[in-house]
């Protein structure tokens, strides 16, 4: 990996609303490949980061470059694309079969393709018997499944993913620790947000830490925990204290 060019580069990106400086001279490489776990405390400037990177927003200040295909504004096209927002995006009052498909049409698939790949999905995910029910009648976890399909249901060249494992049971966790290395292992490369360090630590390749809208460390988990021994923590730490120490030591930026 280190000798490819990276999928995504994120240089110097800054983005403001108002007041709140919400991601401030922020820089990332994603390789091809790979899982990043993206990590931060409520308000650290994930999610602005992940709408910069979906197009939703665009950064103030600053790059971002695309490897994969883009349109002529320079953002992925909607194609090489996945993304699993934190608030759910589902049309409640539809079937979960057709909403599926749906969103396959939406990236670029055939009628039928989208249809034959949603079976597959629902079927693996435990909910093939349920594809005439409509998502509102499903539970938070399946609601969670059924936006996950929809996300990744065209085998995206990058997938972000922003708290996939929210309202998911223990069982489901391990479901989709193997279903997210499986798409990487088919050639998706992941950039996900998570609060659950131990399936962190599980899943990622690298991990990225931010707060207030800054970089904090990153690195894989043993380089983590090198930087952290270095500056005199425990380099035998797990993640989850490393982050909990890092983040709270983070001093805000000054407001505007």
């Amino acid at each position: 990996m280190p000798d490819r060019p990276p999928f995504l580069q994120v240089d110097g990106v800054h983005k403001r609303f108002v007041r709140v400086h919400a991601v401030a001279n922020l820089s990332l490489s994603v390789q091809p490949g790979e899982i990043i776990a993206l990590l931060g405390p409520n308000g650290a400037g994930k999610s602005t980061l992940l709408r910069m990177l979906v197009g939703i927003t665009r950064p103030d200040a600053g790059r971002i470059t695309w490897q994969g295909p883009v349109d002529p504004r320079g953002q992925l096209l909607p194609s090489a694309l996945g993304y699993l927002p934190e608030d759910r995006g589902l049309y409640l009052d539809v079937p979960l079969g057709d909403i599926v498909a749906y969103f396959g049409r939406l990236r670029g698939m055939s009628r039928g393709d989208a249809e034959r790949a949603t079976t597959a999905w629902l079927e693996r995910l435990d909910l093939g018997a349920r594809a005439r029910d409509k998502v509102g009648a499903l539970s938070k976890g399946n609601q969670q499944k059924v936006q996950f399909a929809a996300a990744v249901l065209h085998r995206p060249a990058f997938a972000i993913l922003d708290e996939p494992f929210s309202g998911l049971d223990p069982l489901n966790q391990e479901l989709f620790l193997t279903l997210v290395r499986e798409l990487r292992d088919g050639g998706t490369t992941v950039l996900f947000s998570a609060h659950q360090m131990p399936l962190v630590e599980r899943l990622a390749d690298r991990v990225f830490v931010m707060a207030h809208g800054r970089e904090l460390l990153q690195g894989t988990v043993p380089e983590i925990r090198a930087q952290w021994g270095r500056t005199g923590g425990d380099d035998a730490a797990s993640l989850h204290d490393i982050y909990i120490a890092a983040v709270g030591a983070a001093a805000p930026l000054e407001a505007a």
